[in-house]
């Protein structure tokens, strides 16, 4: 059975109150955050992490053809659920794409990313990595239009996970941090539809995820 955790994390985002993020994203650049903004790094899951890895702002790579968990920079496997497959166009070795069947041409089409950054936090230290996050987050929001909500939880492996949804007029973004020692696996969900399935999706490959 999953375990809730109680923090402040709930009362801390509830400062940022309603807001929207900007044209450029209103990424910050600190490379010693674990929420730094991945389009000034380069990819989606650096050495600090990311807080925006969707489809629409992928560059695009050269085709990758390798498989999670399998000869890529993912140290870990989990399960795709059914109806989803991998984005050729937008994945590479470190940071894996999924999308609707049938989808995959879409202008905005749902969709999931994963990826595996590090940091200097061992998982017992957790809450220390949660407020970084938090920090980010809140100072991303900002003075713009969105709303924020945050939680902490298990998966059905028993690792810890901090989920952050960023709800906007015409998108919900769920983030999804697996902690592990000094490293941590980012679920990213941008859902344009709102659909129940993309949820669940998102939730399925972050409970089946196991590290290596």
């Amino acid at each position: 059975m999953k375990k809730t955790l109680v923090c402040s994390l709930l009362a801390l985002l509830l400062l940022a109150g309603c807001s929207r993020f900007p044209a450029d994203g209103g990424r910050s650049t600190a490379s010693n955050d674990p929420a730094a903004s991945s389009k000034e790094q380069g990819d989606r899951c650096q050495e600090t992490g990311s807080t925006d890895p969707s489809l629409q702002d992928a560059q695009d790579t050269e085709e990758d053809e390798s498989s999670p968990g399998a000869g890529t920079a993912i140290p870990g496997s989990y399960t795709v659920p059914e109806g989803w497959v991998k984005s050729e166009k937008y994945s590479t070795s470190s940071q894996i794409f999924y999308v609707k069947e049938g989808h995959e041409e879409d202008a905005k089409p749902d969709n999931i990313a994963i990826c595996v950054g590090t940091n200097k936090y061992s998982a017992e230290n957790h809450a220390q990595f949660r407020e970084a996050i938090v920090r980010q987050l809140l100072g991303q929001l900002q003075g713009v239009d969105a709303e924020l909500l945050g939680d902490g939880t298990f998966t059905e492996q028993e690792y810890m996970v901090y989920i952050f949804t960023i709800d906007e007029k015409d998108v919900i973004t769920k983030q999804y941090y697996i902690v592990d020692d000094f490293r941590y696996c980012l679920i990213h969900l941008t859902n344009f539809s709102r659909a129940e399935d993309a949820d669940q999706a998102a939730q399925a490959i972050m409970d089946s995820f196991v590290w290596e």
